[in-house]
């Protein structure tokens, strides 16, 4: 998210940054321990910075509007499933934009980011895609490695 805000330098680092990450990484520790959904920065946040909400107090305001729905639901639903589909096309389109940066000439790097894409619409579940990709970089990386092992010692 700090790349979309504009608040990295040329080697993708950022102030404070070892902090948003840990805050990121025991928020998520926390919510699992507590049984809830993740609890970290997801892609639909790069909409808010994009729209020029850059601090603490976006979030607070996300937040009071969440539970003003939280009261509107009822109505809410009665919104058809494919009146949603175009404002999920559009953050489609944003997570798009860091496909430019896979190095897809590396097949070790393009052949997991690839299954991610294709496997989150194709079971319909973010975390089914991001288990497959991890494991077929963990799967390439072992092979690689194991390859390696044997030219050396074999």
């Amino acid at each position: 998210m700090a790349r979309f805000a504009g608040f990295t330098d040329a080697n993708g680092d950022f102030e404070g940054q070892y902090f948003a990450f840990m805050a990121d990484a025991s928020s998520i520790v926390v919510g699992s321990l507590l049984g809830t959904s993740p609890v970290t920065a997801f892609i639909e946040s790069s909409t808010g910075i994009r729209e020029g909400g850059r601090t603490g107090l976006t979030a607070l305001t996300v937040a009071g509007y969440f539970l003003l729905a939280f009261f509107l639901t009822p109505l809410l639903a009665s919104i058809p499933p494919w009146a949603v589909g175009p404002p999920l096309i559009l953050v489609g389109v944003l997570m798009m934009r860091a496909v430019v940066e896979v190095e897809w000439g590396d097949m070790r790097e393009a052949i997991p980011a690839f299954m991610t894409m294709i496997l989150m619409p194709l079971t319909y579940s973010i975390a089914y895609g991001l288990i497959g990709g991890i494991g077929t970089y963990i799967v390439l990386h072992l092979w690689d490695w194991g390859k390696g092992l044997l030219q050396k010692h074999g």
